[in-house]
């Protein structure tokens, strides 16, 4: 080749190479502000929309609220930005060409929903599929939910977060759901995901529980079975009634009838009826074995919300019945043996490089059930740290968890809300909090009886007495503090010598000022006659109905109500 004509060559591949390649993909960068604050939204969920309606992307915004969507090939989209508690807003259609893409912004509305004043007897509705319409209750809580549930999925597909977790499995006897035997196990190991999940399409086909040889599989529904098509269209949403524990609101689904005999879930997911936000889902199995339909089989999910915006799953568990044979009059019958729990929980998060969270390995916590005194579930008992702020209540099982603990002793107390009225608190249970651990109580909720007891066992003078005890409160159920509470009686003697009949000796009694909680004990009442009751407030008595304490009774508790007088 001439020299010419090759250094030609050479020059037009050059330029060949410097010449910008044609753009196949953009950058599209949205960034979502609070219309309230004017400030970035951060953890907000935003979805790329192609022009048939389907989400090509969904990214979470970080902490200047820019939500960045990279190597977007050209077509036309829209972005869709959405926030629990805010109105979900989208873009107008924008079209994706060559060049750089102009950044994009959206502003959301805050929407309070009062889920709080919702009556779920009064706007309980036929159970119907796909929950839609503006308006509708259980659309509207459908919809928080379907966020969290988007944000927790996505969590998951990104594996923006390593975890080590604490497993468990417990057997609990069927009656009194005591711990009967408890293994743990610890892996260190960073996992993407903090449990094992299936295919949607599995689940849904084969059912929630499998057969895998001679063993039977549970599986729990997560937050992309939730979220699948093929759940939606095979299973409804309707208001629940309200759980024991204060303060949440229940959006309930349950198969449709057209799934037939293979075994389904149907359950709850409860939500913050001030936030909105998703915190746990209860769920159990239906259409199970006629062996296994008296047994309690299900589980339950918890959602927590990371700083980020992020969502991650931090414990679980799965409830499954353990059935065995019993030869009665020759004859093999199944039988429930025991309840099998098996579940875990997330000691620490890291972030993917590594970086721990929130140094959630330097806390461990405490545990269990609360029962009454004959060994029954005692729900909606407070149970809290003497001298913390953290307070939790229990289930409708009895069980609790006070988690994030720092190591050292905690004085634990257990509260019912029905003796407590009366001042009638159990003693506080001393318990050691160990790094990485959590210590498992049962506690037995003390009787009336029992409280009345040891209200004055230690008082001088309450030897062979009886205990009295209550509240003095206005007619709105304010406690009111410094009323003097007075109890009398007479007292009966043996008459004249070689006489039989009973005579009046003299008028007793007893007095004390009510507490701040309006809370007071009388010690040493006498058990048989009839105790006279008044309170004396500014020097005005008033009457109360007698009480009688009997000869088998540790003592009474008592309500009294006095209207406050306009001055």
């Amino acid at each position: 080749m001439p020299r010419r004509l090759c250094s030609l060559l050479i020059a037009l591949l050059l330029a060949a190479g410097l010449r910008p390649a044609p753009a196949s993909a953009q950058t599209v960068l949205l960034r979502v502000m609070g219309s309230d604050t004017s400030g970035p939204i951060f953890g907000a969920l935003a979805h790329l929309i192609d022009d048939t309606g389907r989400i090509v992307r969904s990214v979470l915004t970080d902490e200047r609220g820019r939500a960045l969507f990279v190597s977007v090939p050209p077509a036309r989209y829209r972005v869709r930005a959405e926030m629990i508690g805010m109105a979900t807003r989208e873009t107008e259609p924008f079209d994706v060409t060559q060049g750089v893409a102009e950044p994009l912004e959206l502003s959301l509305d805050p929407r309070p929903i009062d889920l709080e004043g919702i009556d779920v007897m009064a706007d309980r509705r036929r159970c119907t599929a796909r929950p839609a319409g503006e308006g509708l209750v259980v659309a509207t809580l459908w919809e928080e939910a379907r966020k969290a549930l988007s944000a927790a999925a996505l969590t998951e597909r990104q594996g923006l977060y390593r975890y080590e977790t604490m497993k468990y499995e417990r057997d609990l006897d069927p009656n009194t759901l005591l711990v009967m035997r408890e293994e743990e196990s610890r892996r260190d190991g960073y996992m993407r995901v903090p449990f094992e999940s299936v295919p949607t399409a599995e689940l849904l086909d084969g059912g929630f529980l499998q057969r895998d040889g001679p063993e039977l599989v549970y599986y729990a529904p997560d937050a992309n079975v939730l979220l699948s098509d093929e759940f939606l269209d095979t299973h409804c949403f309707l208001l629940a009634a309200r759980d024991q524990v204060a303060g949440v609101i229940g959006l309930g689904f349950e198969p449709l009838d057209t799934r037939g005999r293979i075994v389904d879930v149907s359950g709850t997911l409860w939500l913050d009826d001030g936030t909105a936000e998703l915190r746990w889902l209860e769920y159990s199995y239906t259409n199970m074995d006629l062996d296994f339909g008296s047994a309690p089989a299900g589980g339950r999910v918890e959602f927590q919300r990371m700083p980020s915006g992020t969502w991650i799953v931090p414990e679980w568990w799965i409830q499954m019945p353990i059935i065995g044979t019993r030869v009665v009059d020759r004859t093999s019958r199944s039988t429930l043996i025991t309840l099998r729990r098996a579940g875990g929980r997330v000691v620490e998060v890291h972030e993917g490089g590594g970086r721990s969270l929130g140094g959630r390995r330097q806390t461990g916590g405490i545990e269990g059930v609360v029962v009454d005194s004959v060994g029954a579930p005692l729900p909606g008992a407070r149970v809290g740290v003497v001298g913390g702020s953290q307070e939790v209540f229990t289930d409708a099982e009895g069980r609790f968890g006070l988690l994030g603990l720092s190591e050292g002793n905690y004085r634990v107390r257990f509260v019912d809300p029905r003796l407590a009225a009366f001042g009638l608190l159990a003693t506080p249970l001393t318990r050691e909090v160990i790094q990485n651990e959590v210590s498992y109580v049962e506690f037995h909720m003390p009787s009336a009886n029992d409280l009345l007891l040891e209200a004055c066992r230690t008082q001088l003078g309450a030897a062979g007495g009886g205990a009295f005890v209550g509240r003095v409160v206005d007619a709105a159920g304010g406690a009111w503090a410094g009323a003097t509470v007075r109890a009398t009686w007479l007292g009966f003697g043996l008459g004249a010598p070689g006489q039989d009949a009973l005579r009046l000796v003299d008028r007793s009694g007893l007095e004390v000022t009510t507490g701040q909680d309006g809370a007071f004990t009388l010690c040493g009442v006498p058990r048989g006659p009839q105790i006279s009751v008044s309170t004396v407030v500014d020097g005005a008595e008033v009457g109360a109905d007698p009480v009688t304490i009997g000869a088998a009774e540790a003592g009474r508790a008592v309500e009294i109500r006095r209207a406050r007088e306009n001055r």
